[in-house]
């Protein structure tokens, strides 16, 4: 087992709060940890985005047009 794969079962076990996503935007987000604690961020194209009802408040738009958001889980 890597360092990585037992430092985020660590945090996912000490860590309550848990934020649903969907299916459907787990395939358009990365995860990585950041100072042990597993993060995800969500990007959506402008299409994308314009076709979605729920937006996220803390979304934010990038130069080439993407919009992006960072979830510490």
């Amino acid at each position: 087992m890597s360092n990585t794969v037992r430092a985020t079962e660590f945090a996912t076990k000490r860590s309550r709060l848990r934020l649903h996503l969907n299916d459907s935007d787990l395939a358009c987000s990365a995860r990585w940890l950041i100072n042990g604690f597993p993060a995800t961020v969500l990007v959506w194209t402008a299409e994308e985005w314009a076709r979605l009802t729920d937006r996220p408040k803390d979304a934010q738009q990038s130069p080439n047009g993407v919009w992006c958001v960072l979830r510490m889980e």
